[in-house]
């Protein structure tokens, strides 16, 4: 997904060799999802609204993309479309754009995705996810082009039963004011791979940008792989294993949810982070 196009791109800076496998790529799902979290929070849950927020991805503070995400919601739908791009020093070495789009409704004032389409370019390579839910379960899943098989050896294959009470990465972290929003478990289906994303609360803090100052709540978070990656690969031991990642949640007092702004990730080569440049609090 889009994080594995950028940590490639990383690679390269860095004169890494990424054909032996990049260890950051099973956290494409945690990445993407956080990358446009916080602004799909923020419109869906007015009663009409349009609206635009702006965040950067940096490693070790050199900046690699930036993101514009737009939102409208027309009764109890909602529809969130992002633009996201490579930047600084990661685009002149090899340009990298995607998009995102998730479409669903509003239930007891959850996102209830319906249908999760992402689509990137790295360089000349171009992959496509889209994958539609009903009532929790996901129903269809398309991966253009296909993975080849060569490929997938030791394959841990995606079952019925864990495409089943799932969400997608836009849906996964928002959640209503009144609610934790360090909720202990996330079932994720990212378009290929099933995970569990576990949250734990570490305190509070303080966080100002364009739009908001305030205390924000602080949480741990861990990624679990399920299904849909191969077995006792180096990079997903890698990630499964990685502690330290942090995800600050800030309060839209307009909007009464809790949303993303602010996403820590160590890395060997340096500490990843999505900070949000304008927020509606």
């Amino acid at each position: 997904m889009l994080s594995e196009a950028i940590f490639t791109s990383i690679c390269h800076q860095n004169s890494i060799d990424c054909t032996r496998g990049n260890r950051m790529r099973p956290i494409a799902p945690v990445l993407s999802s956080l990358l446009i979290l916080a602004f799909s929070g923020l419109s869906a849950f007015a009663d009409e609204a349009r609206n635009r927020t702006d965040y950067t991805i940096a490693l070790s503070g050199l900046p690699l993309a930036s993101a514009v995400f737009q939102a409208v919601k027309h009764s109890d739908d909602y529809e969130i479309e992002a633009q996201i791009h490579s930047t600084g020093i990661a685009n002149v070495i090899t340009s990298t754009k995607a998009q995102m789009r998730s479409v669903g409704t509003l239930q007891n004032g959850q996102l209830k995705p319906q249908r999760f389409f992402f689509r990137y370019r790295y360089g000349k390579r171009n992959r496509l996810f889209d994958t539609s839910f009903k009532n929790g379960n996901v129903v269809s899943s398309i991966i253009e082009p296909k993975p080849k098989e060569s490929r997938r050896k030791n394959w841990i294959e995606i079952r019925p039963e864990h495409l089943k009470a799932v969400t997608d990465p836009i849906a996964a972290f928002i959640s209503p004011a009144d609610s934790d929003p360090c909720r202990a478990k996330i079932q994720v289906y990212d378009g290929e791979a099933r995970l569990d994303l576990m949250l734990e609360a570490k305190g509070t803090d303080q966080f100002r940008t364009h739009g908001f100052s305030g205390s924000v709540i602080k949480c741990s978070l861990r990624y679990i792989p399920r299904s849909g990656y191969r077995k006792n690969h180096s990079d997903i031991e890698y990630v499964r294993k990685l502690k330290g990642i942090e995800i600050w949640f800030a309060k839209s007092a307009i909007l009464n949810v809790y949303a993303p702004v602010f996403l820590s990730v160590p890395t060997k080569y340096g500490t990843l982070t999505m900070r949000a440049t304008r927020f509606d609090g």
